[in-house]
């Protein structure tokens, strides 16, 4: 018995370490803690101090999700998305299947990952070489979910 738990933990050891190899980041899940907009270089707060955010993103191998709402005062907003994704270095892209804004699916999304430590940085829109759009983008601060 305790053979085959060995076996199995070395075995899943394997999978895991083989799975991270693809944007290695990417395969954990993330907690959104801010969100700017930079709007003819001028940087704001898109969710203001009046927001209460509780916002996760999660990819697997070849999908993502994420779940999550947004509290304003009294009002609250849930917000939720899937489909797949491509990673060729820092230029990602996804293609939206599910959305809580209908007007998304079936629709494609370029942006720019930056990793650095246990904080990933979500840049959009960006056009085919990995830059922000130079009128108007958005920066999303994610925090490596423990």
């Amino acid at each position: 018995m305790k053979k085959a738990i060995f076996f199995i933990l070395i075995i899943s050891l394997i999978i895991i370490s083989c799975a991270k190899q693809k944007g290695e980041f990417l395969l954990d899940g993330w907690k959104m803690v801010k969100m700017e907009r930079i709007d003819e270089g001028k940087v704001t707060n898109y969710l203001s101090d009046r927001y209460t955010i509780d916002f996760y993103k999660m990819w697997s191998e070849t999908q993502f999700m994420f779940v999550g709402k947004y509290k304003v005062d009294t009002t609250i907003t849930y917000r939720y998305g899937t489909g797949t994704y491509t990673l060729e270095g820092t230029r990602y892209e996804e293609n939206i299947l599910y959305h809580y804004d209908k007007s998304y699916e079936g629709a494609k999304i370029k942006m720019l990952l930056e990793y650095k430590n246990d904080t990933l940085f979500q840049i959009w829109p960006v056009n085919e070489n990995g830059q922000p759009n130079e009128i108007s983008y958005y920066i999303e601060k994610y925090v490596r979910l423990k």
